[in-house]
């Protein structure tokens, strides 16, 4: 089936095809849960080393993915992969629920025994695999155990909290099954979007990434849980880039995604994207500069979610502190200690729910059933009214929270799909008129509205050189916001509006959460990038900061090309 087109062939004629693929085979999940419990359950009652405990605790979590990816350029392939592979991710614990052998960094070198597992369902193979890497973690946990126990008797800690919550095994069986993907046609989808930039040779560089993928996931550990899982995810993305004449790098993404192939919109969609990020990156070309400035600020749809996904999402995660032989490492969640406390205006309450899939009627990307440890997700809410009630948690206990949510990402809580919800009836008007008054109050002429700042992932995707300067600061909680992409002044007295680029936001702090000063009623979807091939969607209203300070982008950059695009010029010229 691999490697192989799969258009024009209906699903009942690729069932026998697909009884003969050995990964997706009826006993695939057999297969590899068989090795893993033999393996875990051998461990458990004979792997020990002399004057040691055995482990209390193993999880094993293996994921195969099967994925179907494309890249094109000027309506021309530049990459195509279909891959398969299957991965292991071990978890021995030594010692008990209450102190065990995380949280802590000695002089015994941390285990990295993550590994592949063959994608054959040879079960003496993947059992060989699984034997190696759990002997390593062991091994590891004893010698860090031991150092942590050294640790606190010399330094004479207490232990507050237990290092590892007792939660319900989960046991959740579905059944594993193919990406089904008509690559042909996919192909020539990313090459008819991507052929749309030859419209437009001022840009330097522009793709189209089209990836569809099938994760199988089974989990097991020595609670009894036992999960098989899968999710599939469908995602293309495009973007360009190019530059000012004064050398500014001017780069910008779309992105479309689902759950699944009926999530993604027909062609007509992505060529209009295209065509839209090809205008605004050629519009800002040759839009003025921004000069300093310190005044009101309108957030709206991209640019609100991404302001709200720095600045809150990603620090309504539990972190626990993690102690290592020198020093006791500083958590840099701060709303850690704010549980019962008003961190938003009253009129803003924020819920976090892993099943959500749709927001008025358009799809939604980013959830999941179970977290990283294997918990079942849950629907949180993190914020009532102003009031932080909740962090998403995993299973490290805290002060304010004895047991997991279900949103672990291996290195502590994090935030799934977020909805942003407002009780406030203002319109846009209100929230331009309000902003008119605070831009007179604080004696400028204009006020700045941001609608779209630089998705994180558009500068790993386009590899060109980057204006945006390396900002360094003292304080650890410090927050510089991406790099505004579109940036409109507003004119108090004329209402004109004029967008301008080369601008950069001062760092700044979750405090700056309170001087949000007006909120819109009407939540909208966006799709955020979180690193990587991760993306979410956030759900959030357009409201105005009272106050940001706004300077001009003064990094150094590379000059432009010397000679034109060769696309601009006509044959024989």
């Amino acid at each position: 089936m691999f490697g192989l087109t799969l258009k024009k062939i209906s699903l009942a004629a690729l069932a026998p095809l697909l009884v003969l693929q050995p990964s997706f085979a009826v006993t695939v999940e057999d297969t590899v849960m068989k090795a893993m419990v033999d393996e875990m359950e051998r461990s458990l009652t004979r792997l020990r080393l002399d004057g040691h405990s055995a482990p209390y605790y193993i999880s094993y979590d293996s994921t195969e993915t099967d994925r179907f990816e494309i890249t094109s350029s000027l309506g021309f392939l530049t990459g195509r992969n279909h891959s398969r592979w299957r991965s292991l991710e071990p978890n021995v614990r030594v010692g008990n629920y209450d102190f065990d052998n995380t949280k802590f960094y000695g002089e015994a070198p941390v285990s990295t025994s993550s590994a592949g597992l063959t994608i054959d369902n040879n079960y003496d193979a993947i059992r060989r695999k699984i034997w190696l890497t759990t002997d390593l973690d062991y091994k590891s946990a004893v010698e860090t155990l031991e150092e942590k126990k050294d640790h606190y008797k010399r330094n004479n800690i207490d232990n507050k909290f237990d290092d590892f919550s007792k939660e319900v095994p989960e046991v959740s069986i579905s059944k594993a099954r193919p990406l089904i993907v008509d690559e042909a046609k996919w192909i020539d989808c990313a090459k008819r979007v991507s052929a749309i930039f030859r419209q437009y040779p001022s840009i330097q560089l522009s793709l189209v990434n089209f990836k569809a993928s099938v994760s199988n996931r089974i989990f097991v550990s020595s609670e009894k849980a036992r999960i098989v899982d899968d999710t599939e995810d469908w995602l293309l993305t495009i973007a360009a880039s190019t530059q000012a004449k004064d050398g500014e790098r001017i780069k910008d993404i779309e992105v479309f995604g689902g759950h699944t192939e009926s999530d993604l919109p027909g062609f007509e969609k992505f060529e209009s994207g295209a065509k839209q990020l090809a205008e605004r990156v050629m519009m800002l070309q040759t839009a003025p500069t921004m000069e300093d400035y310190d005044g009101p600020v309108l957030f709206e749809d991209q640019a609100a979610a991404e302001f709200l996904e720095q600045l809150l999402c990603d620090n309504l995660g539990s972190q626990v502190d993690s102690l290592s032989a020198d020093t006791v490492s500083q958590s840099s969640k701060p709303f850690a200690e704010k549980i019962g406390k008003k961190i938003l205006p009253r009129q803003l309450s924020v819920v976090d729910d892993p099943y959500a899939r749709e927001h008025n009627g358009a799809p939604l990307f980013g959830g999941y059933n179970f977290d990283v440890q294997g918990v079942r997700a849950k629907r949180v809410i993190l914020v009532a009214k102003g009031v932080l009630k909740a962090l998403c948690t995993d299973r490290s206990p805290t002060k304010y929270s004895q047991h997991s949510n279900g949103h672990s990402n291996g290195y502590g809580g994090a935030t799934s799909i977020v909805f942003v919800s407002s009780d406030s009836k203002n319109t846009r008007e209100d929230l331009i008129a309000r902003a008119k008054e605070l831009a007179k109050e604080a004696e400028q002429p204009y006020f700045l509205i941001a609608k779209r700042l630089l998705d994180p992932n558009a500068v790993s995707m386009l590899q060109m050189p980057d204006s945006v300067p390396v900002l360094s600061s003292t304080s650890y909680d410090a927050i510089v916001l991406p790099k505004p992409v579109i940036l409109v002044k507003h004119w108090v007295d004329s209402d004109k509006e004029e967008i301008v680029r080369g601008a950069r936001f001062e760092p700044i702090t979750v405090r700056i959460l309170k001087d949000i000063d007006m909120i819109a009623g009407e939540e909208k979807a966006s799709m955020m990038g979180r690193g990587g091939d991760n993306f979410t969607h956030l759900i959030c209203p357009s409201f105005i900061i009272k106050s940001m300070e706004v300077s001009k982008d003064t990094a150094t950059r590379e000059k432009p090309p010397l000679l034109e695009n060769p696309l601009s010029e006509k044959p024989g010229s």
